[in-house]
């Protein structure tokens, strides 16, 4: 609560489109007590986007840091200033956030699931790992978040804005993003390998998702995807620079390339047809560069050799719907598999094709 709380920040002033914005950062642990969510404002929580960066947060945080991108408040009155660059939190009023919701609930939950982790290590006396955990949740509570806070905002100024940045991330999402960030490395590192395989297969370059009338065999998201996941062995949310565990950031158009170029063997020749098969589905592509990465982590491999024993699926499936492979996903009403970009889906996947060609591997 922000009921007794007295603080002073300091912020950097400026202007954006005749508004006056503060720029400025703070932990977390005080975040959380000096903003709301208006429903008036916001749209409703979408659980499932929440808990995939709830998912990133505490796959990351385990292993170093992750970035996010500035949260965006309303101040509401909730800040007075003080003198040029310092300002005082008020106390009892709350700041409306306007973008970031889901990574602030994300947080949240992250750190109520440390914590319960926490408890239940100590109930059992597992005193070294409930510290380690700690160290986890000082990390997450102190992690600072970059704020632009914008003053004296009405409340329908405050929709336009909401509606403003939904809009344009709605309206760039996905494959436009891709085409044109010139911020994001793996974007960077898609529109390279698209120039090297345009020629090879066809790729979609402005949609996010791909119908099953789309003659693409994969578009430049999923390809994103796909190479997040072929290097840092992370199929779900990403952000912040990339951290190249296996190989140098040179080698990575060289090693995607190789793996994008091997579905050539890999596929059918009518691959990309989405009614009749299942390599044009993400999740099933995105489950590749994770095997790839995974033979590669955990058995040592090098990602030439990942990719070459990748090769082996050619003879295990047949890549339709109703491939015994793909049974646990095949829907037995709608004739196909289903919900397979799902995360946990995605890593199942990859947990079956890693058996298939472990059992090919010792027949032969």
């Amino acid at each position: 609560m922000n009921d007794h709380l007295l603080a002073r920040i300091k912020v950097r002033e400026y202007r954006q489109f005749g508004r006056r914005v503060l720029l400025t950062k703070m932990p977390f642990r005080i975040l959380q007590s000096v903003f709301t969510v208006d429903g008036k404002v916001q749209r409703e929580l979408d659980p499932r986007r929440k808990n995939a960066i709830r998912d990133f947060i505490l796959e990351t945080v385990k292993e170093g840091t992750f970035y996010f991108s500035p949260f965006v408040f309303s101040a509401r009155g909730a800040l007075s200033r003080i003198r040029e660059e310092e300002w005082e939190l008020v106390p009892g009023v709350k700041m409306a956030i306007l973008d970031g919701q889901h990574r602030a609930k994300a947080l949240e939950s992250a750190l109520q699931k440390l914590k319960f982790e926490k408890e239940a290590y100590e109930d059992h006396g597992h005193r070294q790992k409930a510290e380690e955990i700690q160290k986890w949740i000082d990390t997450l509570e102190s992690y600072e978040i970059a704020m632009q806070i914008y003053l004296d905002l009405s409340e329908d100024d405050e929709r336009q804005l909401f509606t403003d940045i939904n809009t344009e991330r709605k309206e760039a999402h996905g494959g436009l993003v891709v085409k044109y960030d010139q911020r994001d490395r793996y974007a960077e590192w898609t529109r390279t390998l698209v120039q090297r395989l345009d020629s090879k297969f066809e790729i979609e370059r402005n949609l996010s998702r791909l119908t099953t009338t789309n003659s693409s065999l994969t578009s430049m998201v999923i390809m994103k995807k796909c190479l997040i996941a072929l290097i840092e062995g992370n199929v779900g949310y990403k952000e912040g620079e990339p951290i190249c565990k296996y190989c140098r950031e040179e080698e990575v158009i060289d090693i995607a390339e190789r793996f994008f170029t091997a579905w050539l063997h890999l596929f059918p020749k009518q691959g990309a047809n989405r009614k009749k098969y299942v390599s044009g589905l993400s999740g099933v592509q995105i489950s590749l560069a994770y095997t790839v990465y995974r033979f590669v982590a955990e058995e040592g491999k090098s990602y030439t050799e990942a990719i070459e024993h990748l090769k082996r699926l050619k003879e295990l499936t047949s890549w339709r719907h109703d491939d015994p492979l793909f049974a646990p996903f095949y829907d037995e009403k709608k004739k196909q598999v289903v919900r397979l970009s799902e995360q946990g889906k995605v890593k199942k996947l990859s947990e079956l094709f890693l058996k298939e060609m472990k059992q090919k591997a010792v027949v032969c």
